[in-house]
């Protein structure tokens, strides 16, 4: 679906665009979704803004109706570097509800299709970049590299106000350079934070709405179009773990759960066979994983209703 598609369907209130002086044509777009990041934002801020490029880019800063003083910051950063930040006011009506979660869904697309950039850069907002020259970098490489859709980098977690049970939650990143298939397939999964990728995400499935997965949806998309490339030169930027992450919170069910819908979506929007068994065989395997779960944690209703699922 087009920008005009995505608004009739999820614009329930209109988005407020704050006053800038972006130039029309940057060469990147960086993307920045900010809730209830008060303690964080500036950091992450910061870091973009000292980014040293020998080509324009902007900044999407769009701020989700945080509880916190999250909004407050973020306009406070329009109003002082009106020449490179976009920000967006969002509305609680136009939030995206997934699994009976409300998302930011709508906050991160709606930044998809407005960024103006020939690459697009992801930064949440709790996250940060440590090498001033990393959008330099995979600029550079993917300007002579026109067989890569992508490249990324490595991170670093950062564990805050950190426990056994969030550590274990500890993620592995790929450190190579990833063929068409090995993306697509989300055999490797590069951290969304550290990747700049082509703008080929123009127009977007209905499918990648109604995932709380995003960034792999849009991972196996962009693998269609081209290798990922790791660039082993660019420092670690650092992945926040925290008690308000999204992913510290979930337990292994709602884990599962997602991940299932992830596939299920996955197999809906691809017509490429091989693409289409590779999820299915993902889907059905992850539901095993989920029969266990409830069996071993003695929730015997749950494991009959998901039986038929895998017959």
């Amino acid at each position: 679906m087009d920008f005009n598609k995505f608004k009739e369907l999820y614009q329930k209130k209109e988005v407020q665009h704050f006053q800038h002086q972006v130039t029309s044509k940057p060469l990147v777009s960086v993307l920045v979704q900010a809730y209830n990041h008060e303690f964080y934002i500036k950091q992450c801020l910061d870091a973009i803004l000292a980014q040293k490029t020998n080509f324009d880019f902007e900044i999407l800063l769009g701020e989700d109706v945080s509880t916190d003083k999250t909004r407050e910051i973020c306009l406070e950063y329009a109003q002082n570097y009106p020449k490179k930040i976009r920000l967006f006011l969002h509305h609680p009506a136009n939030k995206i509800r997934v699994m009976d979660v409300v998302t930011g869904n709508f906050n991160a697309f709606y930044n998809l299709y407005k960024a103006r950039g020939k690459y697009i850069a992801f930064c949440e907002g709790d996250d940060y970049w440590t090498d001033p020259l990393k959008l330099q970098k995979q600029v550079d490489f993917l300007e002579i590299k026109s067989d890569f859709a992508l490249s990324y980098h490595r991170f670093e977690e950062k564990f805050e106000q950190s426990s056994k049970k969030i550590e274990q939650l500890s993620l592995e990143q790929p450190k190579q350079d990833l063929n068409k298939n090995e993306l697509s397939a989300l055999i490797y999964h590069p951290l969304f934070s550290t990747v700049c990728f082509r703008n080929y995400l123009k127009d977007l499935p209905e499918e990648v709405m109604q995932v709380i997965n995003v960034d792999s949806f849009l991972l196996s998309m962009l693998g269609t179009f081209g290798k990922a490339k790791f660039q082993s030169e660019i420092s670690a930027s650092v992945y926040r773990r925290h008690p308000r992450g999204i992913w510290t919170r979930k337990n292994r069910e709602i884990q599962l759960l997602t991940k299932i819908l992830l596939f299920k979506n996955l197999v809906s929007y691809y017509k490429d066979k091989s693409l289409t068994r590779n999820f299915q065989s993902n889907l059905k395997n992850t539901r095993k994983m989920l029969l266990v779960l409830y069996l071993k944690s003695g929730m015997p209703i749950k494991a009959v209703r998901l039986i038929p699922k895998l017959l």
